[in-house]
This record gives structure tokens, C-alpha cells and sequence, in this order.
């Protein structure tokens, strides 16, 4: 899918595909600007994820078109860690003149 295509243009495109609306994807493209092979991608990732484009009346949910979950390794840093790293910077006034160095070697001696 194109990283620029929004939530409310997939539904467009799932909607005018298919059957119902019955646009070909050629007059899709020409509406939306978007390539054929995007468009194509987008209604068949709508289909896999349960999308029913023969049901009547049509259902269109987000859970079909959102973007899938992006690959890579997982944040290391946890919410409970940045907020005690704020409270150490923030704590006085010589919080912020302390380097990363200093403020890593408090949280290590705390733990």
C-alpha cells in the first residue's frame, strides 16, 4: 500500500470496487490518482481481513483497512523508564546540567 493513502481513501476505494458501486479499478485510479496496483492491494487486503463485498448492506470496519504493524525491533525504553528520567532531570535545578552519563548512573544504582 502507498504510505500516503489514509483510512477514509481505502474506504473509498473498497466502496467504489466493489460489486455494489461495481467501478472498475482504471476509473478508480483516474478519481483517486493512486495506482492500479495500490488500489488492487488495498481491496484485496480488505477481503483477507473480512472484508464482504457481496454483503448486503455493505460493512466497511477499520479493523480491514488499517495499516498493518510495522516489522522491527521493540522499544527498550518502557513509559515507566522515560518517566523516571524526567522526575531525575526535573527534580531541582541541577537536574538539567547533569549528563546522560550522570543520570544513567543514578537509575543504575537505584535499581
Amino acid at each position: 500500500m502507498a504510505p500516503n493513502t489514509d483510512i477514509a481513501t481505502r474506504a473509498l476505494i473498497v466502496t467504489l470496487k466493489s460489486p455494489i458501486v461495481g467501478k472498475t479499478t482504471a476509473e478508480i485510479a483516474e478519481k483517486t490518482g493512486l495506482p492500479k496496483r495500490t488500489i488492487n492491494a488495498i481491496y484485496a487486503r480488505a477481503i483477507e481481513r473480512g472484508f464482504e463485498p457481496n454483503h448486503l448492506p455493505l460493512h466497511i470496519r477499520d479493523e480491514w483497512l488499517e495499516d498493518a504493524p510495522r516489522p522491527g525491533r521493540p522499544k527498550k525504553q518502557t513509559e515507566e523508564l522515560s518517566n523516571t528520567v524526567l522526575a531525575k532531570v526535573r527534580q531541582d535545578q541541577y537536574g538539567r546540567k547533569k549528563t546522560c552519563a550522570d543520570i544513567a548512573g543514578e537509575l543504575c544504582r537505584d535499581s
